[in-house]
């Protein structure tokens, strides 16, 4: 190695150290900080995708689950019965839980309802299997089976309007208050009507809480509806479809309200 002459000034580590790296954009490369918005977003959308694949794997499970459970259970309850209600309880109970445990962000309120309209939309296409296989098992009439089936996508439908709502806002004190109308919409009424019974009061025929009604929908097999489960059944898919609507109208009104927002402020940049 050749000794270092005053023309050639002696390389130090420190030196070495200071020489400057070449712009990745001399290269033809773009700097990687332009790849992490893509890449967050990719992210996200994939994290929304894994979200609907863990809902219907574990609902799987669930109803899988609940069918063993029925089928070793030595109750007075028929199995056929105990399977709808641990189905009913699965979506109206379990998933509205699993969706308000979630933290939303600001800007995802829209895309945060669009998501549990998807998810109910997975969950009852699946369960469209457990409630016409019991329906052949227990020879229930067409009829029956419908009004069956429209019961649980009229509860259902409305604990996801609940979720959906409770998740319009990014604190956790909503999602909090959203399980607790969850699950009043399920046990309150029958508490009190058990309370009412106790005391002598007498008791009535439930007209918010689908105990009842699936109750009575899932007993001895006839050829009409019992009233007023049919009339119940109505009211309620139109609370919940009423409700859809009026959220859908309110987050077109507000993403109207974003875009026109964000025209202004081009507007005024521009003028500037």
């Amino acid at each position: 190695m050749t000794e270092p002459t005053d023309d050639q000034p002696e390389v130090t580590a420190a030196a070495l150290h200071e020489v400057p790296v070449p712009d990745a954009a001399m290269h033809g490369a773009e700097p990687a900080q332009s790849h992490r918005p893509t890449t967050a977003r990719h992210q996200r959308d994939n994290g929304d995708l894994g979200g609907l694949r863990v809902v219907i794997v574990v609902w799987c499970f669930w109803l899988l689950g609940a069918w063993a459970m029925a089928w070793v259970s030595d109750t007075s309850v028929p199995r056929v019965r105990w399977m709808l209600f641990a189905g009913l309880m699965g979506l109206m109970l379990v998933w509205p839980a699993f969706r308000l445990s979630e933290r939303v962000g600001p800007g995802q309120m829209g895309r945060s309802a669009a998501q549990v309209l998807l998810d109910w939309l997975a969950l009852v296409s699946v369960y469209q299997a457990v409630i016409w296989s019991l329906h052949l098992m227990a020879y229930w009439p067409l009829v029956r089976g419908l009004w069956l089936d429209a019961a649980v996508l009229a509860w259902s439908l409305l604990s996801a309007l609940i979720v959906a709502v409770a998740r319009l806002w990014p604190g956790g004190s909503a999602r909090i208050v959203g399980m607790l109308v969850c699950i009043a919409l399920v046990f309150a009424e029958p508490v009190a009507v058990w309370v009412s019974i106790v005391s002598g009061s007498g008791g009535w025929s439930m007209r918010v809480s689908p105990v009842q009604a699936m109750w009575e929908l899932t007993g001895v097999p006839v050829t009409r509806v019992i009233a007023p489960w049919d009339r119940q059944i109505l009211l309620i898919a139109s609370i919940a479809l009423g409700g859809w609507a009026s959220l859908g109208v309110w987050a077109l009104g507000a993403a109207l309200m974003r875009q026109r927002h964000a025209v202004a402020g081009a507007g005024r940049l521009s003028s500037d």
